[in-house]
């Protein structure tokens, strides 16, 4: 079944430590005051912010699904059409995004090495 708009938000502030926000005008999910998770409405998408390794790898493993745009480009972060994303793929990505702002106690009582 396909993740709407609120199952994005709603998963990333399950996570430990996150925070609903704003940037650009737009809501964000934030941890530690750095976003994670930011709605990009004029593409049906969000921006996750990601490692470039892995930002890289989605799009040449789904690039129906995870895209940038000339915005983006060369930033640690990918848009992702969340209606026709895998859900748990993207819980996933989600969950790395959290784990790359996270503290290393934070991380650690998430059940994640250090």
């Amino acid at each position: 079944m396909a993740m709407t708009l609120d199952d994005v938000f709603a998963h990333a502030l399950s996570l430990p430590g996150t925070e609903d926000s704003t940037q650009h005008g737009k809501r964000c999910v934030r941890l530690r005051g750095q976003w994670i998770v930011n709605d990009n409405r004029e593409h049906e998408a969000v921006a996750i912010a990601l490692g470039l390794p892995t930002v890289e790898f989605l799009m040449e493993t789904d690039p129906d699904t995870y895209f940038q745009t000339p915005h983006f480009h060369g930033w640690p972060a990918v848009l992702v059409r969340y209606q026709v994303a895998d859900p748990e793929r993207l819980k996933a990505q989600i969950d790395k995004a959290w784990a790359r702002r996270a503290t290393r106690a934070q991380r650690k009582a998430f059940g994640l090495d250090g």
